[in-house]
């Protein structure tokens, strides 16, 4: 092999590897492609007032679903000033049991009011399977409403990237948490409903 031939090999090599080097970094592409299917707020609720233990009834109480009855006017237009929170584009319920239907009735006058299915694919247990539906890419940019029950709320904001939810109070029914990502950064909030008389004002 003549010495021009070796240079020409060499000079190949050198051209091919910078190329290689030069190539885009495919983990920051896949980090991009990721937060590219975060939903664009996630909210989450616990369902309406329940009847007490003696009472066996798996449905909301009279003041629950007059709290179920006024949720729609957290999305509502307040005159001219727009809604407290964006429309839900989805809405899920953990699934009956014999124990509790109150998910799904929480969100039948929300589901009637926004025209929008309630889904309730999912168990209380079942909060990782939830979340990979939420994350699947098909609520990219959109606003997910989920009712869940109160026990097992924690695990739910864990399973949806939550470090450190705190538990939520057995006597506590108007307050939401909402999850967002401002500049990419997940952000855990806690928000009042502020719907019926005597709700918290924070």
């Amino acid at each position: 092999m003549t010495l021009s031939n070796v240079l020409s090999r060499w000079l190949m090599l050198v051209v091919l590897s910078c190329a290689v080097l030069a190539r885009p970094v495919v983990v920051g592409a896949a980090t991009a492609d990721v937060a590219a299917t975060n939903p664009a707020m996630i909210i989450l609720i616990r369902h309406g007032e329940k009847p007490p233990p003696e009472a066996k009834s798996a449905d909301l109480s009279e003041a629950g679903v007059l709290r179920a009855q006024a949720l729609p006017r957290l999305f509502a237009l307040q005159g001219k000033k727009p809604s407290r929170l964006p429309h839900p584009d989805a809405l899920f319920a953990s699934s009956a049991s014999k124990h509790s239907n109150r998910e799904f009735e929480t969100l039948v006058p929300l589901s009637k009011a926004l025209h929008e299915p309630i889904s309730i694919a999912f168990d209380e247990d079942q909060t990782d399977e939830l979340a990979r539906e939420i994350y699947s890419g098909k609520y990219a940019g959109k606003v997910v409403l989920i009712c869940w029950h109160h026990g097992r709320m924690p695990k739910v904001a864990k399973s949806l990237g939550v470090a450190d939810a705190p538990k939520w109070q057995d006597e506590v029914f108007d307050q939401m948490w909402t999850i967002t990502w401002p500049a990419g950064k997940l952000q855990f909030s806690t928000v009042p409903e502020r719907l019926m008389p005597g709700d918290s004002e924070k």
